[in-house]
């Protein structure tokens, strides 16, 4: 057996110091500057004061706004059933032949949002939202999805086989509860910008869960940097040709 040549053992190390690198940065955002930021925003949701149609009446345009209603009268756009949606495309990348056993990969792109202006009952009024697609839908949506008859395909984050080109509907119906964060708009609808599928106390949790997600995530990728070098430093010092 050989030694290792001294310009791949450096090689080596340079590269799980750059990997180790990534680690400690990505999860020193996560720490830093994302968990903070979604454990404040569950704190602010939480104190807003929680709106209805008559109240909403009174509020200053260009106030931030939250209101919880029932999505009542709207048209429906697709599939018969949905008001406002996110159609998503799964996309297949060929498996890699230099890698042995490589699989082909597959992920859901987005080709298609539509956020029309939306009606709700909220506390027996009516409260209008402003179509926009600068909005982020979240919450327990419903989803649809349609299959292709494409013999090429992949297996989603689940195990399960997809085949190239199926597409998916995520999204409100009518009756649906949501709630709206957003600004109050000069004419008197909301400007919406987060729409969450739930009530206000689901909203505020799905936040803190967020937080308390990365902020796990973030203590891994930390403490998994030294040991990326670590690991990195020794395969240099012990390693040999075979």
């Amino acid at each position: 057996m050989f030694l290792f040549s001294i310009g791949r053992r450096i090689r080596l190390v340079v590269f799980t110091a750059i990997a180790a690198a990534a680690c400690l940065a990505c999860g020193t955002l996560f720490l830093v500057v994302l968990s903070p930021r979604q454990a404040l925003e569950a704190r602010r949701i939480e104190r807003m004061p929680a709106l209805d149609a008559a109240t909403l009446a009174s509020v200053p345009s260009g106030e931030a706004v939250l209101v919880t209603g029932r999505l009542v009268d709207n048209a429906l756009l697709a599939r018969d059933r949905f008001v406002a949606y996110s159609l998503e495309e799964w996309i297949v990348a060929p498996a890699n032949h230099a890698t042995p056993d490589a699989k082909p990969s597959g992920s859901w792109q987005k080709v298609e949002f539509v956020v029309p202006a939306l009606v709700l009952n909220a506390g027996g009024g009516t409260v209008t939202t402003l179509g926009t697609s600068d909005v982020s839908l979240s919450g327990s949506l419903h989803e649809e999805t349609i299959y292709s008859n494409a013999y090429r395909g992949a297996e989603d984050v689940g195990g399960k086989w997809v085949p190239a080109g199926s597409q998916r509907y995520r999204g409100f119906f009518n009756g649906d509860v949501i709630t709206v964060l957003g600004k109050k708009a000069s004419t008197g609808e909301i400007i919406p910008e987060q729409l969450y599928a739930g009530d206000r106390v689901a909203f505020v949790e799905s936040k803190r869960e967020a937080a308390r997600g990365l902020l796990t995530a973030g203590l891994c990728l930390i403490g998994l940097a030294p040991l990326v070098l670590a690991g990195g430093v020794l395969a240099a010092v012990l390693g040999r040709w075979r």
